[in-house]
């Protein structure tokens, strides 16, 4: 057997093995929700047998590990700006479940994630996480919801980043961020004004878009998705290119060529929030064809 082989069996063994909540909807509607991570994994619209998640063939699974695909947090960093490693450690942590339901026509679970020793020494401060993941009919809502419990103030940034899968990475294109500035990853991190009609998905594709629209769309040939965000000011685009697929493990060459991340973040600025605040951020994806 190849190590390639061997070390995909061993994934699917992980998978297989880490603790998940399966939500079906009353319409059919499903999700996949791992507790390390609080981690997305699967979306299949109701009427549809079609997954609307990319996870990559040579994902990881299990404690300490970030599943490569399906919908990371990021908390209480976005990207490698700040102390706590890149995109922060809740991708990487056990959450707990706090209720599973049925509501509002369809199925949802709430996870939670608190500070620990091992947290505080990397972002020494007292917090509550809660992810809500809710199914049904042709949406899935995600939401995170930060609450200080420290007696002090405390500052972070977040996002959701949902992995999409598409047919044709370079038939995708993004509409609704034409006149925001961006920050290019590609770039050295300089700044620029989008002044195309759609952003193109054409290759390595690594950007912050500031003060953008709550609702855009990510329009394939034959498909369709709205994507909606509350309380996230900043949208991200981005594609890893063929180079960032080969040179990452948990990566199948040709992966970039089956997936869009289209993020819901807030970066600039930072939240800032007193102690006993509370900070709410939403995104919504819905199949609109």
């Amino acid at each position: 057997m190849s190590n390639t082989s061997s070390r995909r069996d061993d994934a699917v063994r992980r998978a297989h093995a880490a603790p998940s909540i399966e939500l079906t909807a009353p319409d059919g509607a499903f999700a996949r929700v791992y507790l390390d991570g609080a981690h997305v994994t699967s979306w299949i619209p109701a009427r549809s047998t079609v997954d609307r998640l990319f996870v990559s063939r040579e994902a990881q699974y299990g404690p300490g590990c970030s599943i490569r695909g399906g919908i990371p947090v990021c908390f209480p960093q976005f990207g490698a700006f700040g102390p706590t490693g890149h995109h922060g450690f809740a991708r990487l942590s056990r959450w707990t479940v706090v209720r599973e339901e049925e509501i509002d026509g369809g199925m949802r679970v709430v996870l939670r994630l608190t500070d620990t020793e091992n947290s505080r020494a990397a972002w020494p401060y007292a917090f509550c996480a809660d992810l809500s993941v809710h199914v049904a009919a042709a949406t899935l809502t995600v939401q995170l919801t930060v609450t200080n419990t420290d007696t002090q103030p405390i500052s972070f940034t977040a996002a959701l980043h949902p992995y999409f899968s598409v047919e044709n990475a370079y038939a995708t294109h993004v509409s609704g961020l034409s006149g925001c500035r961006y920050r290019d990853a590609l770039c050295n991190g300089d700044e620029f004004d989008d002044a195309g009609d759609v952003l193109p998905i054409e290759g390595h594709l690594d950007r912050v878009y500031y003060a953008t629209p709550d609702v855009i769309e990510m329009r394939e040939p034959n498909r369709t998705l709205r994507i909606e965000k509350r309380g996230f000011s900043e949208t991200v685009v981005w594609n890893p290119g063929a180079e960032g697929t080969r040179t990452r493990a948990d990566f199948a060459d040709g992966d970039e060529r089956h997936m869009v991340c289209v993020e819901a973040a807030v970066v600039r600025p930072p939240v800032l929030l007193a102690s006993g605040e509370q900070w709410v951020g939403t995104q919504l994806m819905t199949v609109v064809r």
